[in-house]
């Protein structure tokens, strides 16, 4: 059954064709009964949400710049194929939150180096008493003194910091392009070192934000996002919906109207697979939507080829990780 009559028919917009099809689905299996009810009890979970959403969408708009998307072009295509997205995560999001338990790794440590692995996530607490929750193909860094004076980290990849209050000690995050400074607060700190810019978003508290040579270049209040980009030494500070920015933690993978190219590093980092993308107009279109971790990488990409024209295909790699190629 295809996923976008299913999304029609919970939205109350479904053709008398689509609505008999669906129909015809039940009756062939009782399991399709079974999914149907499931997908109705997610869609009602959600409907809360979704009465935000213009909100929400409003809020990813105001961070476009000059780039045309299919948001934009095809509105009603995205909103079913957002839907449909939306459907095959949310379908497992209860399931995933009971059997996926990040893992917790003791930190009292000298010089403590903390790598997390692909597919995983890692919940930390520092000496302090900072909570630091870290995304996959994350890095962090500590020095034996950490707690004795000064409180500082170093990131590569994703982390979200609940930051234990000091106020006589700051509580310092050094990443490639920029530092962060507070004394408790809590905050999104996005920083791969193979990304071209760094993406900070301020959920409570105040969050100053610093250049390498130590020029504070501005302080967030909640609810703000500093995005810094490396080739052109620009930052732009915005007001955003903070909750598509932390999602990760809930073992989503969430793109804000990003390329192609942007969300199969993504994937590369959770599913430690290499994608190749041969047709170059293709990277440059933008998606937006919501996918599952949890989910086989195969599953991610026959949703992408059921909501739009892509096709791929999967080479295994004895010896490497596996290729993927889109085109």
């Amino acid at each position: 059954m295809d996923y976008t009559i299913i999304t029609k028919y919970l939205a109350g917009e479904a053709s008398e064709p689509e609505i008999q099809e669906i129909f015809g689905w039940m009756e062939a299996d009782s399991e399709n009964r079974k999914k149907l009810l499931q997908y109705k009890k997610v869609w009602a979970l959600t409907a809360r949400a979704n009465e935000n959403q213009d909100k929400i969408w409003n809020d990813i708009a105001k961070e476009q710049t000059n780039r045309k998307s299919r948001f934009f072009t095809y509105t009603k295509w995205i909103k079913y194929a957002a839907a449909v997205l939306l459907i095959f995560a949310m379908g497992a999001v209860f399931q995933y939150l009971v059997s996926e338990k990040p893992v917790n790794i003791p930190t009292y440590l000298s010089d403590t180096h903390i790598s997390v692995p692909a597919g995983q996530m890692s919940n930390v607490v520092l000496p302090d008493g900072t909570s630091v929750q870290l995304n996959s193909g994350s890095t962090l860094l500590y020095s034996a003194n950490f707690n004795s004076g000064e409180r500082i980290v170093s990131l590569e990849g994703e982390a979200f910091f609940d930051v234990a209050e000091d106020r006589l000690h700051p509580f310092q995050v050094n990443t490639k392009l920029l530092d962060f400074r507070v004394y408790g607060t809590s905050f999104n700190v996005l920083a791969y070192p193979d990304d071209r810019e760094v993406n900070t978003t301020l959920i409570e508290g105040s969050l100053g934000v610093f250049s390498k040579t130590g020029v504070e270049f501005t302080r967030l209040v909640p609810g703000e996002n500093i995005e810094y980009k490396d080739d052109t030494k620009e930052f732009q500070v915005s007001k955003v919906n903070v909750d598509l920015y932390t999602s990760w933690k809930s073992g989503l993978i969430t793109f804000r109207n990003e390329t192609l190219r942007e969300i199969a590093r993504k994937i590369e980092r959770w599913y430690n697979v290499e994608i190749i993308i041969k047709n170059e107009k293709l990277a440059d279109e933008l998606y937006m939507g919501t996918i599952m971790k949890n989910k086989p990488v195969d599953q991610i990409l026959e949703v992408f080829r059921l909501t739009s024209s892509m096709k791929y295909r999967i080479v295994q790699r004895p010896d490497k990780s596996t290729l993927i190629y889109w085109e």
